[in-house]
C-alpha cells in the first residue's frame, strides 16, 4: 500500500510543479549553462552555476552549496544522497537499518516480538518447557491418567447407623475436612460398655484394696484370716478379668471410631489425606450396616498413567518423560517406568505405567497424556527435540519463539534435523525455555522485512487476532 501510494505521488508531481526526490542520484540535465545554453550532461559540469549565478570554476571545494536546514555544506561527509521522509537531507551521524552481516535475505539470529494477552487468546497460542533429552524418540505412546488400587480409599461404616454427609462427589477436599456424621446406636452401646466395664474394675480395684488393708491390720495383732485371704484371691482374679473387659470393649470402641471423633453420641468422621470425593454411594440421611461403603476418597497425589503396548518384545528405555497439558502449557515430566511382564495371548498386548515424579496442579483422573521413549544409543549432540509445531519457516531459516514474559515474545533461528516421532531435534535452544508450539506461523509476520534488520514490527495483531501492517 505505502508502494502504490509512493508511485501515486510521484506520478502527479509534475502536474503541480513538484520535483520529487529520487535518493542520491539527481538528475543534472536541466540546469542551463552561464551562457543560458541547456546542459547536456556530456562533460564534467563545469558550467554549473553557483547560487548568486556565476559559473561553478571547479576550483573550490563546493563548500557554496547549502544543506536545507541552511548550513554550508562543507564537502568533509559522505554523501549518501537519500532524503528522510520529512525531505531533511541524511547527515548519516544516525543509526540506519541496515541489512544484516548475511547479506539481502539474511535474517537475524534474535528479534523481540510483543504480543498482549487478547491476541495471545485469540490465536489459542499454546506452550511448552523444553526440557534436555536424546534428540531422538524411539516411540510416543498415548494414554491417559488413571487411579491406581492403592491410591482408592473405601470409608465404609464403622457400624449401623443413619449417615448424614458433608461432601459432594467429585468435590476436592483437604485432609481433617469432615465428610459425615454417622448417628450408630451401636456405637452408643460400645461406648456404655466401655465406661460400665471401667466402673466394673475401679470398684473391684477399690474392693481388693479394703480387703488387703484389713488383711494387714490382722497381721499386725498376731491374726490370721484365711477366709479373707482366699476373697482376696478371688477379687485379684476378678480384677484382672474386669481389666481384660475393659480393654476388649475399648479396643472394639477405638476401632469403630477410628476414622472419626465421638462427640454427643455422634460420630464425626474425617478425611485422611488430601483428595477428591470419587463417589457418594448412599443416601443423604440413609440407614446403613456395618461394613457398607459410605464413600469412595482418591488420592490425587497418586494418579499415574497408563496405556497399552503390543508385542512381546521387552521394552528398555534410556528415559521416558510424560507429557502433560493444562491450559495453554504441556510440561515434560521425569518418572518411573514399569512393563507388565504378563502378555495377553489374544491381543498380544501388555500394561505400562508411568509415576511421574511430580504433579501439576489440576491434574485428574482420566486426562489424556502422551509418553515419550528415547532409546539408549540416541545421540544427544546438543540436539533437543521440541514438536514439530513450534518450528517455523521464515524464509530459508527454521525459527522457534520462545517466551520471555507475559507478552514478550523472541524469535530464535535454530538448527534442524529430520522430524522423528512428531518431534523436530533443533539446536539453539536452552534447557527450561517456553516455546510457543501454537500460534508461532502467525507471530512471523510481525517480523520485520527479512535483510532489513530493524527491530520494529512489520504489522500488529487486533484482540480480534487479526493482524494488519504497520503501527496503530
Amino acid at each position: 500500500m505505502k508502494r502504490l501510494y509512493f508511485s501515486i505521488i510521484l506520478g502527479i508531481a509534475p502536474v503541480f510543479g513538484l520535483s520529487p526526490v529520487l535518493g542520491a542520484q539527481e538528475t543534472s540535465a536541466e540546469h542551463n549553462h552561464a551562457d543560458g545554453t541547456p546542459c547536456t550532461a556530456d562533460h564534467g559540469h563545469d558550467e554549473h552555476q553557483h547560487k548568486e549565478g556565476e559559473t561553478c570554476t571547479e576550483g573550490h571545494d563546493h563548500k557554496e552549496h547549502t544543506h536545507p536546514d541552511g548550513t554550508v555544506c562543507t564537502g568533509d561527509h559522505d554523501h549518501e544522497g537519500h532524503q528522510h521522509a520529512e525531505g531533511k537531507a541524511c547527515t548519516d551521524d544516525h543509526d540506519h537499518d541496515k541489512p544484516s552481516a548475511g547479506g539481502a535475505g539474511a535474517l537475524e539470529d534474535m528479534i523481540p516480538l510483543h504480543v498482549d494477552e487478547k491476541a495471545r487468546h485469540s490465536l489459542d497460542m499454546r506452550f511448552e518447557k523444553v526440557t534436555a533429552v536424546p534428540h531422538g524418540a524411539e516411540r510416543t505412546l498415548h494414554g491417559q491418567m488413571v487411579i491406581p488400587p492403592h491410591a482408592v480409599n473405601t470409608y465404609a461404616l464403622p457400624a449401623a447407623g443413619r449417615v448424614t454427609f458433608h461432601v459432594k462427589s467429585a468435590q476436592q477436599v483437604r485432609k481433617g475436612q469432615l465428610l459425615y456424621t454417622l448417628a450408630s446406636p451401636d456405637i452408643v452401646e460400645m461406648e456404655g460398655a466401655a465406661a460400665q466395664a471401667k466402673a466394673e474394675l475401679n470398684r473391684c480395684i477399690a474392693d481388693l484394696a479394703a480387703l488387703k488393708e484389713r488383711r494387714q491390720t490382722l497381721e499386725k495383732i498376731g491374726t490370721k484370716n484365711s477366709e479373707l485371704n482366699t476373697t482376696i484371691r478371688f477379687k485379684e482374679t476378678e480384677e484382672e478379668s474386669l481389666k481384660a473387659t475393659l480393654n476388649a470393649s475399648e479396643n472394639k470402641l477405638k476401632l469403630a471410631t477410628a476414622s472419626g471423633e465421638l462427640k454427643d453420641n455422634l460420630l464425626y468422621v474425617y478425611a485422611a489425606a488430601d483428595g477428591s470425593v470419587q463417589s457418594v454411594d448412599m443416601t443423604q440421611g440413609a440407614w446403613g450396616e456395618q461394613g457398607a461403603p459410605a464413600l469412595v476418597m482418591t488420592n490425587k497425589g497418586d494418579l499415574e498413567f497408563a496405556t497399552t503396548i503390543y508385542g512381546t518384545d521387552p521394552v528398555h528405555y534410556a528415559k521416558a518423560q510424560l507429557a502433560l497439558t493444562r491450559g495453554k502449557n504441556t510440561e515434560l515430566l521425569d518418572g518411573s517406568l514399569r512393563v507388565a511382564d504378563q502378555v495377553d495371548p489374544a491381543t498380544q498386548s501388555r500394561a505400562l505405567y508411568f509415576t511421574p515424579d511430580r504433579l501439576p496442579e489440576g491434574t485428574h483422573a482420566g486426562q489424556l497424556a502422551r509418553l515419550d521413549l528415547y532409546s539408549r544409543d540416541s545421540a544427544t549432540d546438543g540436539f533437543i527435540p521440541v514438536p514439530n509445531s513450534a518450528v517455523v519457516k521464515v524464509g530459508v531459516n527454521d525459527v522457534v519463539f520462545i517466551k520471555t514474559g507475559e507478552d514478550a515474545f523472541v524469535m530464535k533461528k535454530v538448527q534442524t534435523l529430520p522430524a522423528r516421532q512428531g518431534k523436530t531435534p533443533v539446536k539453539g535452544l536452552i534447557p527450561g525455555q517456553t516455546i510457543v508450539t501454537k500460534g508461532g506461523y502467525e507471530l512471523k509476520y510481525i517480523l520485520p522485512a527479512e535483510g532489513s534488520g530493524s527491530k520494529k514490527a512489520a504489522g500488529h495483531f487486533h484482540a480480534d487476532g487479526q493482524f494488519h501492517e504497520g503501527e496503530h
